[in-house]
């Protein structure tokens, strides 16, 4: 996969990052988007910047013709779980071991791209 094939959406409060999102589509399936990297400096969380950052993954996404947005969450991250719910997000039922740390379980969640 290229690098212009990537979307990727910095958030910036004044000249400081703080928040990040990327987002590439299936090579095999392209109505099929993931979400990737997703952050958000702790000292800006609550703030909507993450909400604002999956908006402009949906909207990248929509552009390139997608139908599904989805990604991978920690099962120990409730409070992402919940954030990703609160968007639309639902579990897809798959899970995998965490590639970093195979005793942790990461669950794929997605949501319809309108």
């Amino acid at each position: 996969m290229e690098w212009r094939e990537r979307g990727w959406f910095l958030a910036m409060d004044r000249d400081i990052a703080c928040g990040i999102a990327g987002s590439f589509l299936d090579e095999n399936d392209p109505t099929r988007a993931y979400l990737i990297s997703m952050w958000t400096a702790p000292t800006h969380r609550q703030r909507g910047i993450g909400r604002l950052l999956v908006k402009e993954v949906l909207n990248w996404a929509r552009s390139r013709n997608a139908r599904i947005l989805q990604l991978m969450v920690t099962s120990h991250n409730e409070p992402a779980i919940c954030f990703y719910q609160r968007l639309g997000f639902a579990r897809t039922g798959r899970t995998e071991p965490h590639p970093n740390d195979p005793a942790v379980i990461e669950y794929e969640i997605s949501r319809a791209i309108p």
